[in-house]
């Protein structure tokens, strides 16, 4: 296939992922929400039966649950939800019992792993945990309950960031996690807080919980409506402010944005418009807290498609805080990738914030690892956080980065992939290319090695697979933001193997 026929094909695809873009989102679904929802009853009614039908049918041979990437946060809040969800009383489930004898085996088995992984923390897991023990132990499952204590201070910590108070007087990102934060009668007052889709935070199982405490109105009409046809419920929903914005900066970085194209322009503008007249944004319309992150990716996106949003830049000085800037109040720690967003679009108008952008700066290089890359709570994979830092530092600073690039040429694998659990995959691969392609703009001499490896994988991984890398309350992959991430890399890996003229 010739170069100019390699564009074409991919420029086709790019046009069906935007086309299919929609107002939900593409998150895969996840065993600790879908858990959760298994577990709410209307009397003795269970009004989930193919959630745990679903639950079942995705336990691991090990007895956990859990994404592909078997990280111990992830596995450790996914057994235990299922576990629970399992145990509740209900109809007769075939295999329901010898499912929860391997799950409490594998719990028993791994209930130190979680204090060895330095990356891969769950949303939440603080809270979860401590509070699915509770259940747990009050039931007399057979589990080494001294073997998490420690994250039971941490629970009460993180609780105290945040007073009930406050909780019920304004939204929280507590709201997010509502199930694990104890939600009884008092908790009712949050369903104020509820968007116009009945969701909470645009959360299943914060909604499950608010509802189990109280019903309210068009709540269970969202949760049937999250509820995949299998039986499966993604950690969020819907999330379609995120996954535009993100869709759209890999086409715009790889080149394979057509602003003549109406579907092109049709999201673009929809993006604008869901930034809105003060530039504020979180993952979906309605989600009720802003971060940094969408806000700026979003300003990004638009300035790079013409439709430029310059006065909305100050809007983004509202999250910042005293050495960086927070995705969330009550945060426990800075997060790299929202911070090097934010730099990254501070840098279209750099003489405007010389003193933020200086202070992300130096959070940036604080949080490098062996001076060459990047690690974010939002992201399994180093290769994504890198990347984003890249882009940052790359239009923000004139700081060497040399370093990244020799771990990225050092870290490819003979196939031309890149993956860090174990074996490459697609997302990670394309992030790789689109940190090269991003160093290469810098000045800086990629070898053509790196490109031809890289084009030969991704040209034959353009459909997947995808394994879950996004941490939220469990891992997920949201397939629209990973498929425009391989289109991306492999569209920049073939312009730049392409022989000129072809």
């Amino acid at each position: 296939m010739t170069g100019r026929n390699v564009r074409a094909s991919l420029l086709a695809r790019a046009e069906t992922l935007l086309d299919g873009l929609g107002e939900g989102g593409s998150f895969s679904p996840c065993p600790y929400t879908t858990a959760w929802l298994s577990r709410l009853r209307d009397r003795d009614r269970v009004l989930f039966p193919l959630a745990r039908r679903w639950l079942l049918d995705r336990q691991r041979a090990d007895g956990s649950w859990g994404a592909v990437i078997g990280l111990p946060h992830d596995r450790t809040v996914c057994t235990l939800a299922a576990v629970m969800a399992l145990t509740d009383p209900g109809p007769p489930l075939p295999g329901r019992a010898e499912a929860v004898r391997a799950g409490l085996a594998y719990l028993r088995a791994h209930s130190t792993a979680w204090r060895a992984a330095d990356v891969g923390e769950t949303i939440g897991f603080e809270l979860a945990v401590p509070f699915l023990l509770g259940q747990a132990s009050a039931r007399g499952l057979d589990l080494p309950y001294g073997d998490w204590d420690e994250l039971a201070k941490t629970r009460r910590a993180k609780l105290d960031l945040i007073p009930r108070d406050r909780l019920l007087r304004e939204p929280t990102s507590l709201m997010y996690s509502l199930e694990a934060v104890d939600p009884g009668p008092a908790l009712r007052g949050l369903a104020r807080f509820a968007g116009p889709d009945g969701s909470l935070a645009n959360s299943p199982s914060a909604t499950a919980a608010l509802w189990a405490a109280g019903p309210h109105g068009g709540m269970p009409a969202y949760l049937k409506n999250v509820e995949m046809p299998d039986g499966g419920v993604p950690s969020l929903y819907p999330t379609e402010a995120f996954e535009l914005a993100w869709a759209l900066h890999h086409l715009q970085r790889g080149g394979l944005l057509d602003m003549r194209a109406p579907s092109a322009a049709r999201r673009v503008a929809r993006l604008r418009a869901l930034l809105g007249p003060r530039g504020h944004l979180g993952l979906s319309g309605g989600f009720p807290l802003p971060d940094p992150d969408d806000t700026a990716m979003a300003i990004i996106v638009l300035h790079a498609a013409g439709r430029g949003v310059p006065h909305l830049l100050d809007a983004l000085l509202d999250f910042e805080g005293e050495h960086c800037f927070f995705t969330y109040p009550g945060e426990r720690d800075g997060s790299v990738t929202p911070n090097a967003r934010v730099l990254e679009a501070l840098a279209l108008r750099p003489a405007a914030y010389t003193r933020p952008m200086a202070k992300i700066v130096e959070f940036l290089l604080d949080t490098r690892r062996e001076d060459a890359w990047w690690y974010d709570k939002w992201h399994a994979s180093p290769y994504y956080a890198t990347a984003q830092v890249t882009f940052a530092l790359t239009r923000a600073s004139t700081l060497p980065l040399e370093g990244t690039l020799a771990w990225l040429l050092a870290t490819q694998r003979p196939d031309g992939s890149w993956g860090w659990y174990g074996t490459g995959t697609p997302e990670e691969t394309g992030c790789a290319v689109l940190n090269l392609d991003a160093l290469a703009r810098h000045g800086m001499r990629v070898p053509r090695s790196a490109w031809v490896g890289a084009h030969r994988y991704l040209r034959n991984h353009l459909d997947g697979p995808f394994p879950e890398l996004w941490v939220g309350r469990s891992l997920y992959t949201p397939r629209d933001v990973s498929s425009s991430t391989v289109l991306a890399g492999a569209a920049l890996a073939a312009a730049r193997t392409a022989p000129s003229g072809a």
